[in-house]
């Protein structure tokens, strides 16, 4: 199988895969047009194109015709970019490891220091606003949620809590640099200013990164 036809994973069927594909490469295809390059029938097209218009993955809008009434064309919306192969973690990870044959290691240290601070200012917007230790923790999870990390959060104990991600946005990464890992842990224990532990890692092999999560004791107050 060449690059150029590479088809798309194909978890929900082939014959969707398949559309998705000739949209690809087209600029507009009517039911007809479609039928004929797939070899379904139009009322097959129409329903698979029904469920991908739901989902907001394709978009039709009316083409005249040298004869006869216009068409729908069907074309690929801008949300279905994220549905087709992309070496984009493949690239970040040969910029990075030529990053440190060309400057050294400590360069490539900067760089994930700097994206640490960028997440610690996205969640310490929206930790900030919690009043809370359970609504820091709930902020913190649904700051990650938004970033790609499928995070949820419970309370597991007095003071104790459990974030759980069940995704790793730059995994890829943080196989070939650990450090990322590292400067996450440290962004946690920096907003909430708690104990944290890691006690799952998915460059450990599990299948999630869990964190435990300890409310500190509030210091005494002296006395008047």
């Amino acid at each position: 199988m060449t690059r150029n036809d590479e088809a798309l994973p194909a978890p929900r069927g082939k014959t969707r895969n398949d559309i998705l594909n000739a949209l690809k490469r087209a600029d507009g295809l009517t039911v007809d047009q479609l039928s004929r390059g797939i070899g379904i029938t139009p009322m097959a097209v129409r329903k698979h194109l029904a469920a991908l218009e739901r989902e907001e993955l394709v978009a039709a809008e009316l083409v005249r015709r040298p004869v006869g009434r216009p068409a729908r064309a069907y074309r690929l919306t801008s949300q279905s970019e994220s549905l087709f192969p992309r070496g984009y973690d493949s690239i970040a990870v040969e910029f990075l490891s030529d990053l440190v044959m060309m400057d050294g290691p400590e360069k490539v240290d900067l760089l994930f220091n700097r994206r640490a601070d960028r997440a610690y200012a996205f969640l310490e917007a929206r930790v900030s606003r919690a009043r809370s230790f359970d609504e820091q923790v709930a902020a913190l999870a649904s700051g990650m949620d938004e970033l790609g990390y499928l995070t949820q959060w419970e309370k597991t104990g007095p003071g104790a809590y459990a974030v759980r991600q069940y995704n790793c946005a730059i995994q890829k990464i943080a196989m070939t640099f650990p450090q990322a890992c590292y400067y996450e842990l440290e962004t946690y224990r920096r907003l909430l200013n708690a104990e944290v532990e890691r006690v799952c890692h998915l460059m450990a092999g599990d299948h999630m990164c869990s964190y435990v999560i300890r409310q500190r004791a509030p210091a005494p107050t002296a006395p008047q």
